[in-house]
């Protein structure tokens, strides 16, 4: 997706990979961690961090990823923001300054993630000895 930032004015293209909550598709977020260089980590502040959310954390944290730790649903009534908080800090080592508090359905602070994705993570590497380009593509599909 192509994103102006607003602090620079620039044009940015991001390349943003939708990995898989659910635990049973570990391999995809591995193979997907291998292919970025930061990851935004998103806690539903209705649910807190489910165990899927910890396993990929690690996965991530392991590569050596930049993480952005972010705590959607901010605007619902069940939302506990204090306690997605604390499992944050207290659990995965964050800073309680680092979290973004979002509403992606209502677009609440939807572009401090962009910005932070540009602030934190760094841009790909790529140098005129390393080999071409390679590509990791996977589809999948659900046959009944």
């Amino acid at each position: 997706m192509l994103y102006e930032h607003p602090a620079d004015n620039q044009t940015y293209l991001l390349n943003l990979i939708d990995t898989p909550g659910h635990v049973d598709f570990s391999y995809q977020v591995s193979r997907s961690i291998r292919a970025c260089e930061g990851a935004v980590l998103i806690v539903d502040a209705t649910k807190g961090i489910q165990a899927q959310t910890i396993s990929n954390f690690y996965q991530a944290f392991d590569a050596g990823l930049q993480i952005i730790p972010v705590i959607n649903k901010i605007d619902l009534q069940a939302a506990d923001v204090p306690e997605a908080e604390e499992a944050l800090v207290d659990q995965l080592d964050f800073a309680l300054e680092d979290i973004l508090y979002i509403s992606a359905k209502n677009g609440i602070n939807l572009q401090s993630v962009f910005d932070a994705i540009i602030d934190r993570i760094p841009a790909p590497k790529i140098s005129a000895t390393d080999e071409l380009l390679k590509c990791f593509l996977f589809d999948a599909r659900f046959i009944p």
